[in-house]
């Protein structure tokens, strides 16, 4: 049967590979490259990724609120990422199909994708996690851009979904999950300083969804984690979602790294068995 090895969760800031190429970037490497190390001595077969996209891959005019990708390939990214370029990622489609068909099964309906890009959201993590691209990948989409947004027990619940058609499969593969994206983060709003690119409106949120997630208390995660509270931590503070469906995946898994320092806006996260 198949079997969850691991769990990550990474930010997908599409400067960070830039950032972390250039001499100044060696902590911003040593941090991607903590994840990576724990997440390959997992040895998993195919990570599937919960991410979020950014009005790239999807549009207004048919705007997923999940979303899982079973082409047979995702083209990555198909936004600009500096030092990522765009390339056709496998994807693992018969994982694809089962995640859908279980999914359905428990009353969710996502959008069944057979013809598929993805933005930095799925791109920035691979450079990171698996940049030479051997692992099969499930894009996973979450709505955390436009409202109104699932809610966060929602997504809880698509994670243990997850979890359950992966227990459930007669194939014999080790999969992975990571959760892509940051906890408070301000972009093309308001709130964005003149001549910066970000903002961080809700330190005290990130750094109180790193005291759950270390204290393993989901239950307050979700129940802290409304719309209102979101919209006031910026304008792609949904990306939560996507951590909050990967926390539903990891059950049995013990949070083996979470690297957070004051004022971020993301951490780096790893559960392993």
């Amino acid at each position: 049967m198949g079997r969850i090895v691991a769990a990550v969760g990474v930010p997908h800031t599409p400067v960070f590979p830039r950032l972390a190429a250039e001499p100044a970037g060696a902590d911003l490497r040593a941090r991607y490259s903590a994840v990576a190390d724990l997440l390959a001595a997992a040895r998993p077969d195919v990570l599937c990724v919960f991410h979020c996209d950014h009005i790239n891959a999807f549009f207004l005019d048919n705007w997923p609120t999940f979303a899982v990708v079973a082409a047979e390939t995702v083209r990555c990214p198909v936004d600009e990422v500096p030092r990522v370029p765009q390339t056709d990622v496998a994807v693992h489609t018969g994982l694809s199909v089962r995640l859908y068909e279980h999914a359905v099964r428990r009353e969710f309906d996502p959008s069944l994708v057979m013809r598929a890009g993805a933005d930095h959201g799925l791109a920035v993590p691979l450079h990171f996690l698996d940049p030479r691209h051997r692992l099969p990948v499930v894009p996973l989409h979450i709505n955390g851009m436009v409202a109104p947004f699932p809610s966060a027990r929602r997504c809880l619940a698509l994670g243990r979904v997850v979890a359950e058609a992966v227990a459930d499969w007669a194939a014999d593969v080790r999969v992975a999950v990571v959760a892509s994206g940051s906890f408070s983060l301000e972009v093309g709003g308001p709130r964005v300083p003149p001549g910066a690119g970000y903002a961080v409106p809700r330190a005290d949120w990130a750094a109180r969804v790193v005291q759950l997630l270390r204290a393993g208390d989901l239950e307050s995660l979700v129940r802290e984690a409304t719309p209102p509270l979101l919209a006031d931590a910026g304008t792609v503070a949904g990306e939560l979602l996507s951590w909050i469906a990967t926390a539903g995946a990891v059950d049995g898994l013990t949070l083996a790294r979470l690297d957070h320092r004051e004022g971020e806006a993301h951490a780096f996260a790893a559960w392993t068995r």
